[in-house]
């Protein structure tokens, strides 16, 4: 009886320090700290191929902490520089929304010193036709799945309509016809993020820019045929109840070259990588030699 205590006591007291180690710190970035739990995260992302890569030639997970901390000096400087809030970055960065900064600054910035405009313009003209832009909308959502239960669903969505559309009169009594819109949506966002179970709800609803044909037939056609700024009734599809509210909507046409400008720089890039790897490897040395960062090599697991 005595040892069995003894073994509950020792694993009940293991346990704690287990889970610790998860917090436990690994390197430091500017003050920006990263621990064995979040370190994990980002090594999980990663396929197996790319795992067993590392562990063959890469220096194993020590060499993935190096790798990270050079692509995110450049996050850093993405953020500190006002170019993150210039794009719309989200102002908390998950491992996808850094890692799509990351690509997005490399282009923008760091590459474009060294493609010339001519460069640019050439490709857009003789490659036009890849950039026809298809029909898109900017759409807020809210989401109730039916899952297990179409009435609940149901009724969750009705009491969120009854809340916008009571909402919107009040509104139209403080607000100028003008700024009716911006109000709308602000409470929209306000009901998505406490209801909706879209994987948007936290960003209040916002899905960006969407091509059409990438939605429901009938959200589509919804999105379609509303005027900017007004918020639909409730949408049933197969698998859930929805309200949409559009802010603007663009047909189908051929993207702008400013707007390209982007695409085309990731495609002159391809054509000769190395080039392009050496730039950001140096800023990301510059960065690092002017910044502080701290490596404690012994913690990681």
């Amino acid at each position: 009886m005595k040892r069995t205590l003894l073994a509950m006591t020792l694993a009940l007291v293991a346990f704690p320090l287990a889970a610790q180690d998860g917090d436990t710190l690994v390197a430091r970035i500017n003050g920006e700290e990263f621990t064995n739990r979040r370190v994990d995260e980002l090594w999980n992302r990663l396929s197996s191929d790319m795992q067993e890569r590392y562990y063959r030639n890469g220096g194993g997970k020590y060499g993935f902490l190096q790798n990270h901390i050079a692509k995110y000096l450049l996050v850093q400087e993405a953020i500190k520089s006002g170019y993150a809030a210039k794009i719309g970055a989200p102002a908390e960065l998950d491992a996808a929304e850094e890692s799509l900064l990351f690509d997005r600054y490399v282009k923008d910035v760091i590459a474009a010193p060294l493609i010339t405009e001519e460069e640019m313009r050439k490709v857009y003209q003789e490659r036009g036709s890849e950039f026809l832009a298809p029909e898109q909308g900017w759409v807020r959502v809210i989401r109730l799945l039916k899952k297990d239960s179409t009435a609940t669903a149901r009724e969750e969505i009705s009491k969120a309509m009854v809340e916008i559309y009571s909402a919107r009169t009040v509104l139209a009594q403080t607000y100028s016809a003008e700024h009716l819109p911006a109000a709308l949506a602000s409470k929209f966002a306000e009901i998505a993020r406490r209801i909706s179970d879209d994987p948007s709800a936290e960003a209040g609803g916002d899905l960006g820019w969407v091509a059409l044909h990438t939605l429901d037939p009938k959200i589509a056609d919804a999105v379609r045929t509303m005027k900017p700024g007004s918020i639909s009734g409730i949408l049933e599809t197969n698998d859930a109840f929805r309200m949409i509210l559009v802010h603007e909507h663009r047909p189908a046409g051929v993207e702008s070259y400013e707007s390209a400008k982007t695409a085309i720089r990731g495609y002159l890039m391809s054509r000769d990588p190395q080039k392009f790897m050496n730039a950001v490897s140096k800023r990301s040395s510059e960065l690092r030699a002017s910044g502080k960062v701290e490596i404690f090599k012994e913690n990681l697991r």
